[in-house]
């Protein structure tokens, strides 16, 4: 069996992702962000709370009696927690400055943020310095400033749950998060039946493009090809069925297996995170889709490291195959982005 997959070699260039909530304090980022996090599957990692915890510290303010964190080092240990896996999201009123895909920056009106500050005590010193850094922008300019993704969302008479729903809207907007499921429509179906990549006729010519890179095989036909081929792929994802028919033979590899109900027509939640997780894993994976597994084509591309082959095949057309990178990436979040637009 050809190994075409040097593990070691390639971790560093795994894709992860991590999510910045910021704003000035009063916006209500904290309960918001936890509530996000419930809905997303993401660990969430208050940057405040991770500085007590490790000691990231480089004084103290007497002015505002509170310590001042080293953003830097608070940076590095993000950075640390990407590059082992985890997909994050980080909050706080400086989480901007973390190594983020997305900074949602939360807006509050001035005078419901004078009422929150009163509800938590601050007194009116603190009240009036924060509101005028919402006023000028501050977390908005300092996002733009360097470079970030960044999107607004105005908190003010929301509840968590109403802002964290947001929240999740504006990152499937950017082809980070999936919420619950996505109806393919009508319109798009002529699109998604095109290549998105390479179109091999010959399964050979494919397997030597694909050589020296992790493999992702979308769809049993593709998988079974590969396999029945002598090359087992890192992840293997199917649903039982080729062209709406009952398969007529069956994958016998002995790897761990994941199930996702994933309805068709749909892009579901439950199969987009189980595609997440399973390339994370080291070994030979297979994600059992009770339903459709086609559009899994879409987090296999933006989720997956640069340099991995997404095979899938397409109609009587051939074989495609995706090799990602942030151009592969930035198509398949434009064809997510489309979808999220329709509904």
């Amino acid at each position: 069996m050809p190994a075409f997959f040097d593990l070691k070699a390639s971790r560093s260039n795994r894709y992860y992702m991590i999510v910045a909530v910021s704003g000035t304090p009063g916006t209500g980022k904290t309960t918001a962000s936890r509530r996000l996090s419930e809905i997303t599957g993401l660990e969430l990692v208050g940057l405040n709370q991770l500085a007590d915890r490790k000691g990231l510290h480089s004084g103290y303010d007497e002015e505002r009696y509170c310590k001042i964190v080293n953003v830097g080092a608070i940076r590095s240990e993000i950075e640390k927690m990407k590059s082992s896996g985890m997909n994050l999201i980080v909050e706080s009123h400086y989480s901007h400055e973390m190594p983020a895909d997305l900074v949602i920056v939360l807006r509050t009106n001035p005078r419901e943020m004078r009422r929150r500050g009163k509800d938590k005590g601050w007194d009116f010193s603190k009240t009036e310095e924060n509101v005028l850094a919402e006023i000028m922008e501050e977390c908005k300019i300092e996002s733009l400033e360097k470079g970030m993704v960044m999107r607004e969302l105005d908190t003010t008479g929301k509840s968590p749950e109403q802002s964290a729903e947001e929240m999740a809207g504006l990152m499937q907007a950017e082809g980070l998060f999936v919420r619950d499921r996505l109806k393919i429509p009508e319109s798009m179906k002529d699109v998604l039946r095109e290549p998105y990549g390479r179109l091999f006729k010959d399964l050979k010519e494919a397997v030597e493009y694909m050589k020296g890179t992790r493999i992702v095989s979308v769809g049993d036909e593709a998988g079974y090809t590969l396999f029945s081929s002598g090359i087992t792929p890192e992840v293997i994802i199917v649903d039982g069925m080729i062209r709406r028919k009952p398969a007529k033979n069956s994958i016998d590899v002995a790897c761990e297996t994941i199930k996702a109900k994933n309805e068709t027509g749909y892009i579901t939640n439950e199969m987009w995170m189980a595609v997440g997780r399973v390339l994370k894993r080291e070994k030979a994976v297979m994600v059992q889709v009770d339903g459709e597994e086609d559009m899994a084509v879409l987090p296999a591309v933006l989720l997956a490291g640069d340099g991995t082959s997404v095979i899938y095949g397409l109609f009587d057309r051939g074989v495609c195959v995706i090799r990602t990178d942030d151009a592969a990436r930035k198509s398949a979040r434009n064809v997510l982005k489309r979808i999220a637009a329709s509904q």
